[in-house]
């Protein structure tokens, strides 16, 4: 995908609105039950079959602290890639969102970034889009270095 392309993708998540940088989209698809998992972190609601590998699939509303998402016909899976530092590696993680919207393409200018001392971290900017605040997500930073650890750990525990 070309680089300098600055689309992202939209979606909802209970009734907060985010973007993730389009290059960071695999796929997006139809809501399926995962597999579950016992003893695991509270925002993993358990792990898909995704092409050749298994995947963790995660509750964005749990993990963003905005409750739980309530799966209706409109929620969908959003496969991401995220970056694993430790293994210089890039992993595949599905995330639960209430409905994708549509993709748009800011000027640079027009994203406001956040604050250095902003929490979360993974909200690097916002955008004003059709009198919507979009809060764009860098993916590289939804989940901390403990969290990809965990995340590699139930994965090598199925596979």
């Amino acid at each position: 995908m070309d680089q300098s392309t600055n689309s992202y993708l939209t979606f909802k998540v209970n009734d907060n609105t985010f973007g993730i940088h389009v290059e960071k989209v695999v796929e997006i698809k139809e809501y399926t039950e995962p597999e579950g998992i016992p003893e695991t972190l509270p925002y993993v609601t358990g792990v898909l079959e995704y092409r050749d590998e298994v995947i963790p699939l995660i509750d964005t509303a749990v993990k963003f602290n905005l409750g739980k998402i309530n799966v209706t016909p409109q929620t969908c899976i959003v496969v991401i890639e995220v970056i694993n530092e430790l293994k210089n590696s890039t992993s595949k993680v599905g995330i639960i969102v209430d409905t994708v919207s549509d993709v748009f393409e800011p000027e640079l200018e027009q994203l406001k970034p956040i604050e250095n001392d902003y929490k979360p971290k993974y909200i690097s900017s916002t955008y004003k889009l059709n009198d919507i605040l979009v809060m764009i997500l860098d993916s590289n930073k939804i989940f901390s270095e403990k969290d990809i650890i965990e995340l590699d750990k139930i994965i090598e525990g199925i596979e």
